[in-house]
């Protein structure tokens, strides 16, 4: 029994981990041939991340806006002193 369970808990993290570092083009297709009946299988909604766009799915409400550089001058050095 539990060896069952461990071989249950390391095929889901390996399912998770295949699923979060896949590409998207793959996660596309994947997702087209699990929608082809017309149903939205649960596996389906959970690979379809398209919404997102790197927001964390569009309804963070933080503005996504990309993140200005900052100006010419203003950056702090770190001076290194020989002894």
């Amino acid at each position: 029994m539990q060896e069952l369970l461990v071989v249950v808990i390391v095929a889901v993290s390996a399912l998770y981990l295949g699923a979060k570092y896949m590409s998207a083009g793959l996660r596309a297709r994947i997702v087209l041939h699990l929608t082809r009946g017309g149903k939205r299988s649960f596996i389906a909604r959970w690979l379809d991340k398209s919404g997102g766009g790197g927001c964390g799915g569009g309804s963070c409400g933080s503005g996504c806006a990309p993140r200005q550089p900052d100006p010419p001058g203003k950056h702090r050095v770190i001076k290194l002193h020989q002894r």
